[in-house]
């Protein structure tokens, strides 16, 4: 061994040799130690068996740190080396082909220690020469690279992965390169082929299958599972009359995936169906009015096979129907002068078809003071049973039309005793309640003058 003019002290406390017997090393108790001086630069003899193996040797100011690495087949033995106060250890580990490196630079009393990985694909961070890594696409996506859609992935390599990407063509109905399906075209397959009990496959927009119509292998225990419509019985508290029918018995699929309707009856769901006339409140635009009535409300019979126009008026039709004296223009030939007037035009009352309305007829009777007619009807020219020179009451016209009705006037009720009065107010025409037969008391006259009030008489 060759050193330098300054005195180099070494001290080796063990040697790792090689197990031929069986190939594995033995552990080394004490690593061999070389202590050096500041100044001191050791050399190692060129016994290593691959002289592959290096260490660096870093000197910075006046710090000088030296690692030696001595390798024994395939394992390496560890040599430390202390320059000053510090002391530095390199660990060179050489297996096979492969090496594995660790450099440690020591700058006055400070060691920093550096470790280099060997790939960084599949930490998810997106590095030099990556498409992807992982989730992270970095914002690329299927129509981005040229694609019509679909999902884009990131493969082991950290290249991007098509084959879930769609071509152009995904939604023409007609199965394309990469599409799974596309519309109605499902490529043969059902939700059975695909692994489930039943239900209804589709397509997805993006051209895959859409499972979610597909039903679990639970459908037919009764019981409602997840993804089932119903099951059996179990309606979940769906019926007939929930699904927009008028009635009937609502049952489930075979496939628990949808409701069979077939005993439901359409009749009382508010919609015109098959061959009904009308159904409930759908009455096919029609009314009473369109149907030849005057007015009222349109219904609609239980059955949906006909219109209910009991609640339908008949009046204002223009057609005279039973019950009716007359509608608008129908008066059934009456006229003013067959009601006794002298002329005019003859109407129906409005809104009641019950009576004539004789307001255009010239003559008695039609409410209007024609000729020299005193009064007419209700038309009283202005006069009263008080401007008549009665008391009160109810002034009339005789049916003439030639003279005021004064039956229902009286005087009773000026205390004065008029004719066919008993008596009036305070007159009694001098009769007491003893000259009708009593022992005394207070007499009255009763209302209306007919008679004496003799509850305050006594026996």
């Amino acid at each position: 061994m060759q050193g330098s003019d300054t005195d180099t002290t070494t001290d080796t406390s063990s040697t790792t040799e090689q197990d031929t017997s069986t190939g594995v090393t033995p552990t080394t108790a004490d690593p061999p130690t070389t202590t050096t001086a500041p100044t001191t630069t050791t050399t190692v003899d060129p016994t290593t068996v691959d002289p592959t193996d290096t260490s660096t040797t870093t000197t910075t100011g006046e710090t000088t740190d030296t690692s030696t690495t001595t390798t024994t087949g395939e394992t390496t033995d560890t040599t430390t080396t202390t320059s000053g106060e510090t002391t530095d250890t390199s660990t060179t580990t050489t297996t096979g082909d492969t090496t594995d490196s660790t450099t440690t630079t020591t700058t006055g009393d400070t060691t920093d220690t550096e470790t280099t990985a060997p790939n960084s694909c599949g930490d998810g961070i997106l590095d030099a020469g990556e498409d992807c890594d992982q989730d992270n696409l970095g914002g690329a996506d299927c129509v981005g690279l040229g694609f019509g859609g679909g999902t884009l992935a990131c493969a082991d390599d950290c290249s991007f992965d098509t084959s879930l990407c769609l071509m152009e063509s995904c939604g023409n109905g007609t199965l394309d390169e990469k599409e799974t399906c596309d519309g109605a075209d499902l490529d043969g397959e059902s939700c059975a082929s695909q692994g489930f009990a039943g239900g209804t496959l589709a397509c997805a927009d993006d051209c895959s299958f859409d499972t979610s119509l597909c039903l679990m292998e639970s459908c037919g225990n009764g019981t409602l599972d997840e993804k089932e419509t119903c099951d059996g019985a179990d309606l979940d508290g769906e019926s007939c009359v929930s699904q927009g029918f008028g009635g009937g018995t609502l049952a489930c699929n075979a496939d628990c995936g949808g409701f069979d309707v077939s005993q439901c009856d359409p009749c009382g769901n508010d919609q015109i169906d098959d061959d009904e006339v009308c159904d409930g409140a759908a009455l096919a635009n029609q009314t009473c009015e369109s149907l030849g009535f005057g007015g009222g409300t349109l219904g609609c019979v239980a059955t949906c096979d006909e219109f209910d126009t009991s609640q339908c008026d008949s009046c204002g039709n223009d057609q005279l129907d039973a019950g009716e004296t007359c509608d608008g223009a129908a008066l059934g030939g009456a006229t003013c002068e067959s009601l006794g007037f002298d002329g005019g035009t003859l109407a129906c009352a409005a809104d009641s078809c019950g009576a004539f309305d004789t307001s255009g007829c010239v003559g008695c009777g039609n409410d209007k003071l024609d000729g020299d007619e005193p009064c007419d009807g209700s038309e009283l020219d202005g006069e009263t049973c008080e401007t008549q020179g009665f008391f009160g009451g109810t002034l009339a016209c005789t049916e003439q039309c030639d003279d005021f009705d004064l039956s229902q006037c009286s005087d009773c009720g000026n205390n004065q005793l008029d004719a066919g009065e008993t008596c009036d107010g305070s007159d009694l025409g001098g009769a007491t309640c003893e000259s009708q037969g009593f022992a005394g008391g207070t007499l009255t006259c009763a209302t209306g003058c007919g008679a004496f009030d003799t509850s305050a008489c006594t026996e």
